[in-house]
Order: structure tokens, then C-alpha cells, then sequence
């Protein structure tokens, strides 16, 4: 089995908005510990329940149903986190996905995520039928929702199915700060690489081969 890829992760800009920022006032931290809490985990944040829209939305974006996961767990692959899907299909434990598969965590309001998503979606278009893409929606990104990630859905033709993280815990759970985030599952349910920032259309081709001995032309 192929290791792990050990490239240090992108952080994620500060300009697209960071998950935290820690600062050596203790007073300080408290107050912006606060703020990010109501940011990212607030119920009244846009988007984290159903909205009239909703419907609407889903049927435009036209995404597959997301995969069925029902493999035992295994050391070394996804983390147990069960996500709801963007669009239709059932919950996504994510720990038991079988590969060859591609998961890529990225929202609508990141720009190295939407400058990636030619790729991707060229990616999964090539390879249907022999790896399975899925994507993450990172909610806890500044300004991400679940309508409006079923709109860049549609906008950016994405079509293969994600699930939503509303608090952003798949990239705390792989230790990875930034996104894109691009993670390879083998067919035995472990992780092969990974590796945060934008991915080229030629950089997944060579992922693909290297990892999975599949051909993308």
C-alpha cells in the first residue's frame, strides 16, 4: 500500500477568512473564541436548516445521490464522521467509503476552491464508473451555506454528490487547516494521500495513476 503523501498542508488564507486565530491575551482569545463560536455553530446561521429555496435548489444543482456506506471502519482511512448529503441521498459515514475514491472539502465562498473545480469536475467526468468523487462543503468557512453551496454546486457543474460539514470538522479531523483539501481512499478503505491547495487538472491524472493505477486522459 501506497503511503501517505507527507506534503506539509496549505493554511488557509486569512483573507478568505481563517477557522481561528490565536493570540496571546487571554482576555482577547476569550472574546474572539466567543465570536467564532456564534460565527460557526450559531442556530441561526443562513443555511443550516431548510429554507423555501431549498427545493429549488437542490433540483437545479441535479447531483448524484450520495454513495452508500456501509464497509467496516479501519485504521488509517476517513474519520467516523457522518455527514448529511448537499443534495439528495442518504447520510455519508464517511469512515466507511470504500475507493477508489477522491474526496475533495471545499466551499463556494473560497476561491482556490472554485478556481480547482474545472478540474475536478473534467476529473470526475473521466473517470466515472472508476473512482468515486464526493465532496466535503466546509460550513464553518466564512460565509459558506448550505443553499449557497448547492448553488455554486450548479454554477460551477459539479456533478458528483457532496455532504455538508456544518462546524468543519473534517479538516480538524485529517489536521488540516486549509482547503481545498484533496484526500485519496484505496479500495481497502485507507488513505494514500493528501494534500491541501488548489490540485491541477495534471495533478490529479498523476495522483490517479501513482495511487490508484487508473489512466486519466
Amino acid at each position: 500500500m501506497a503511503e501517505p503523501s507527507t506534503q506539509a498542508p496549505a493554511p488557509r488564507p486569512r483573507v478568505v477568512g481563517s477557522r481561528r486565530s490565536w493570540i496571546g491575551v487571554a482576555v482577547v482569545v476569550a472574546l474572539i473564541g466567543a465570536a467564532v463560536a456564534v460565527n460557526r455553530f450559531g442556530t441561526t446561521k443562513p443555511g443550516a436548516g431548510a429554507t423555501p429555496n431549498r427545493a429549488k435548489l437542490v433540483a437545479a444543482a441535479a447531483l448524484p445521490d450520495c454513495p452508500a456506506a456501509t464497509a467496516p471502519t479501519v485504521s488509517g482511512g476517513l474519520p467516523a464522521i457522518t455527514l448529511p448529503c448537499l443534495g439528495n441521498g442518504p447520510k455519508v459515514d464517511l469512515a466507511r467509503l470504500r475507493g477508489p475514491l477522491l474526496l475533495n472539502v471545499w466551499a463556494g465562498t473560497c476561491p482556490p476552491c472554485r478556481a480547482e473545480a474545472p478540474a475536478l469536475a473534467a476529473f470526475a467526468a473521466k473517470t466515472k464508473g472508476r473512482i468515486t468523487v464526493l465532496g466535503v462543503v466546509d460550513g464553518a468557512y466564512e460565509g459558506e451555506t448550505w443553499d449557497d453551496a448547492l448553488d455554486a454546486s450548479r454554477g460551477l457543474a459539479l456533478h458528483y454528490p457532496s455532504v455538508f460539514d456544518s462546524h468543519g470538522n473534517v479538516p480538524d479531523a485529517l489536521r488540516t487547516a486549509g482547503i481545498p483539501l484533496s484526500v485519496l481512499v484505496d479500495a481497502s478503505g485507507h488513505i494514500v494521500f493528501r494534500h491541501a491547495g488548489q490540485l491541477s487538472a495534471a495533478d490529479l491524472a498523476a495522483a490517479a495513476n501513482q495511487y490508484f493505477g487508473i489512466s486519466v486522459s
